[in-house]
């Protein structure tokens, strides 16, 4: 076979086995974009299941939503149940109106006791540094008198050598260039120490303030005191009427569940909430009511545990009242056995600090 023959074969043997690998990568990359298709279909379907559930789930909600609705639009459609309807959502606005009070108290308290506390970490952590400047600074000093000093040693070392220029001070010149070998590597050592003290006091310089970590358990334990003693003085208030209790039933229950009594009830009972309601303002509770119940509160006061920030429901389970005329001597009256933990006035628990 003539050489144009033999790479004639050669060209077509590589073309072939160039068109096989081809093929092989081409067949390789279908595999590999049908399993990714059918990832993504099977990602497709789970998505389109958590929709559809959602979807039911909504409209379930709906259809609650609907009947309740439809069950309110009968109760006031009828005469001897529609004022029964307004007393019952007049006691609801009261429920809900205390509640975002004790938010309001709670987020103030926050925001005060987080203010405190990092004003309080940023002084000890100025103090802090500036003891430990002052520590430095110190060592500076000390770094620096002894570079000083063996500099002069050096020195001195230097000149005794120079002037040991003598052809008979052979030895002795050998001896005082020991000497200046060893004094020159004292003050290397000197330059080094007083170096690194500069680069450790740059560093605790420029060392930025600590970010906030959060509240304490002491702060979160007195944040959560005051909201107890506020919803105990909330009841205290809402309680002439049973409005307290009335409140927190119309919250528990459904509108089908009350009764309010006759027409004329329902209206005086309406007016009275009213009333209640149009006192309830950012000076209720009073500062000087809080700071007197807070120290009783305190002092009833247990935790399960040393990192509990919420005292035990069954340790604040009274409400203590003070005497009709403090200043005539007159001991203390009974205390009430109302339990705003364990009965959650006020949907307490939203407004507690874990």
């Amino acid at each position: 076979m003539s050489e144009d023959g033999e790479s004639l074969a050669k060209r077509a043997l590589k073309r072939a086995a160039g068109e096989e690998e081809s093929d092989d990568e081409r067949l390789l990359n279908l595999f590999r974009n049908r399993a990714e298709l059918k990832k993504a279909f099977g990602d497709l379907q789970k998505a389109l299941r958590l929709a559809e559930e959602r979807l039911a789930s909504q409209e379930a909600a709906t259809r609650r939503a609907e009947e309740r609705f439809q069950a309110i639009e009968q109760l006031l459609s009828r005469p001897d149940t529609g004022y029964t309807a307004l007393v019952y959502f007049q006691l609801r606005a009261l429920w809900r109106a205390c509640h975002e009070r004790l938010q309001t108290i709670s987020a103030e308290l926050r925001g005060r006791h987080e203010e405190r506390q990092r004003r309080e970490e940023l002084m000890r952590f100025n103090q802090q540094k500036q003891r430990q400047l002052a520590s430095l600074d110190q060592q500076l000093a000390q770094a620096q008198d002894e570079l000083e000093d063996r500099r002069q040693r050096r020195n001195a070392a230097r000149k005794e050598l120079a002037e040991a220029s003598q052809f008979w001070a052979y030895f002795r010149r050998r001896q005082l260039q020991q000497v200046l070998a060893q004094r020159e590597g004292e003050l290397e050592a000197a330059r080094l120490r007083l170096a690194e003290l500069q680069d450790r006091r740059a560093a605790v310089n420029a060392e930025p303030w600590p970010e906030f970590q959060g509240l304490n358990v002491a702060g979160k334990r007195e944040i959560n005191l005051h909201l107890v003693a506020a919803a105990q003085e909330l009841y205290l208030y809402f309680s002439a009427d049973d409005l307290a209790r009335k409140a927190r039933d119309a919250n528990v229950n459904t509108v089908q569940e009350m009764r309010y009594g006759s027409e004329q009830d329902c209206k005086t009972l309406i007016a009275k909430v009213r009333h209640a309601l149009a006192g309830l303002g950012p000076a209720l509770p009073s500062p000087e009511a809080l700071a007197a119940r807070v120290p009783l509160v305190a002092a009833d006061a247990e935790y399960r545990s040393e990192r509990e920030t919420v005292p035990m429901a069954a340790s604040v389970a009274r409400i203590q009242l003070p005497a009709l005329n403090p200043g005539s001597g007159q001991r203390r009256r009974m205390p009430l056995e109302v339990n705003v933990l364990a009965e959650e006035y006020w949907g307490i628990y939203d407004a507690l600090i874990p």
